[in-house]
């Protein structure tokens, strides 16, 4: 399978991008073959593009340079294929409060180019907008997995959003692939055990105990790169979202932008959830990280309703 049908995805049927919008290609030093084939795909349809490629950040949800945040200001469309996630940055949100209309593809390769980017996404959608609903109906989620996780956390579904994969609209914004409902987590305790971190592997394992919504204490510390950034990055104890994912061709391979789609897990992020929660709200944290860790065969309950049965789906016919 082609690059240029990736590619295709994400311009027409993603992001409909038409042939007198102006397009901001961003790249932090990924692939550029998948850059080429999104150009062919651009002079396909006679769009005006412009390409930007900065230095790679050290971290998902740093801010890019000043000149690439007021780059995205100006166009109708930017699409961000990048090594590090910029989907909770200043830059992306204000990007979208001015009007233009986004896709951001942190650590996409060309695994992910060619297979679950390419899902169903009127299926995903579906699946999406049930869950969504649903938790728009929730104050309380629980999650349990075989491995100790064991969670209680309050909810304000005004922070939550879906994600398609379907971005028509001005100031729309999706993470491509798509297949997610998510959002601000606003009260966290219990125990959370670590199944599955696309950024820190070795921190796989660790028991982490939490309580008013931050980080408290890690049972059994290892000394990796998690514990180090939680000493090391303001706000990056925070407990920023609880995600549940929707995408029934995504698997897990390593990677957070697929694995935090992966139909029947949910994932606990760390860090800035300032894409969720309004400026001057007391709950909004910003952060120089937003790590997303995701939890196996997990047993999940809005209120008292089971919507997943060890990873099983119980709320679908």
């Amino acid at each position: 399978m082609g690059l240029k049908e990736g590619a295709r995805t994400i311009v027409e049927q993603c992001l409909n991008v038409s042939a007198d919008e102006s397009v901001l290609l961003l790249n932090d030093g990924n692939d550029k073959d998948l850059i080429e084939a999104l150009k062919h795909i651009l002079d396909e349809k006679g769009c005006e593009f412009h390409y930007i490629e900065y230095e790679t950040p050290e971290n998902h949800g740093e801010e890019p340079p000043e000149h690439v945040a007021k780059e995205m200001k100006k166009h109708d469309v930017f699409i961000a294929p990048t090594k590090k996630s910029i989907s909770h940055t200043e830059a992306r949100i204000e990007a979208c409060e001015n009007g233009a209309r986004g896709a951001t593809l942190p650590s996409i390769n060309k695994e992910i180019w060619n297979s679950s980017l390419q899902a169903d996404y009127g299926k995903v959608s579906e699946i999406s907008r049930e869950v969504y609903e649903m938790i728009k109906e929730t104050t309380k989620i629980r999650v349990k997995t075989p491995s100790g996780t064991d969670l209680k956390i309050k909810i304000n579904p005004e922070y939550f959003h879906t994600d398609t994969g379907i971005i028509h609209e001005p100031g729309g914004f999706g993470n491509l692939p798509a297949g997610e409902a998510d959002g601000a987590a606003t009260e966290t305790k219990g125990s959370l055990v670590i199944d599955h971190l696309p950024q820190d592997r070795e921190s796989e394992g660790l028991k982490i105990l939490i309580e008013n919504n931050k980080v408290q204490e890690i049972e059994n510390k290892k000394d990796k790169k998690l514990e180090q950034k939680f000493e090391t990055v303001k706000g990056a104890k925070n407990i920023a979202e609880f995600g549940f994912g929707t995408n029934p061709e995504a698997e897990l391979i390593g990677t957070v932008l697929q694995d935090e789609k992966v139909f029947g897990t949910v994932h606990i992020a760390f860090g800035d959830n300032s894409s969720y929660i309004p400026k001057k709200d007391e709950k909004r944290v910003e952060a120089g990280i937003h790590w997303d860790t995701v939890c196996k065969k997990p047993t999940v309950w809005f209120d008292d309703q089971k919507v997943l049965d060890e990873g099983i789906p119980v709320f679908k016919d």
